[in-house]
């Protein structure tokens, strides 16, 4: 299966994108993507989707590598494909507690009832969700989700302050959150410590070649409803 790359081509499918801003960052981005795509190694259990200026929630991530497990999309309930932010953010809570009651939902989440019995009936129609012995559940939990890995990466010339904070937002979905910089040097050990002490990794380019100069910590997937939110936009892609 040929790598998935997602920019601007599945605005119909509610994925969408913002436009890009040629330059130097830009042309940094293209080529780390190019050298990604060389050292990928597929097999039939994991796949590899990149994200380029893709919404996630208000935010637009410079690019976003997902690795997924294809067979988990085989049998896709075309029911998820219009399921909605508020369904996702309780498909989230549901999966990160595994057994919650409806009356545990209202009073920790503080919804009105209507609202939570549509995205009930949403994610019940979706096959995500059942109810089993009054607690709502998540079913082969590992077959529902595709995505195995979420490496998110922001880059920037210089600017170390601005490219961190946008890699901590990034942390709150990605299971890897790292920045990416075009440096002739490398960084100075106070910089590397600021930004390793966030859990945020670091990959510097000479002009020449990429490497990682320090890796990031792993999060837990998925971290929030946007994680979901990519797996649900690669199997809505997959079953387009």
């Amino acid at each position: 299966m040929e790598i998935l790359e997602v920019y601007n081509n599945y605005s119909s499918l509610g994925i969408n994108s913002r436009p890009i801003t040629e330059g130097q960052e830009f042309d940094m981005v293209s080529e780390f993507i190019d050298f990604r795509k060389a050292s990928f190694k597929s097999n039939s259990k994991k796949q590899l989707a990149i994200f380029v200026e893709t919404k996630i929630n208000d935010a637009y991530p410079d690019v976003v590598f997902a690795e997924y497990n294809p067979c988990c999309y085989s049998r896709w309930n075309r029911a998820r494909n219009t399921i909605s932010t508020t369904d996702l953010k309780l498909l989230h809570y549901i999966y990160s507690r595994k057994n919650v009651t409806s009356q545990k939902m209202i009073r920790e989440l503080s919804t009105q009832y209507k609202i939570l019995l549509h995205s009930l009936e949403a994610l019940m129609d979706a096959q995500l969700i059942v109810r089993q012995d009054g607690y709502w559940i998540v079913p082969n939990r590992d077959d529902i989700f595709g995505i195995k890995r979420i490496e998110a990466v922001e880059a920037k010339i210089g600017k170390w302050d601005v490219v961190m904070q946008q890699a901590i937002i990034n942390k709150a979905f990605a299971s890897e959150s790292f920045v990416l910089s075009k440096r002739k040097r490398e960084p100075n050990a106070e910089v590397v410590q600021r930004i390793s002490s966030f859990g945020i990794g670091i990959y510097l380019y000479n002009s020449k070649q990429f490497s990682c100069h320090t890796p990031a910590s792993r999060n837990r997937f998925p971290s929030n409803y946007n994680s979901l939110y990519l797996n649900e936009c690669i199997g809505r892609i997959l079953n387009s």
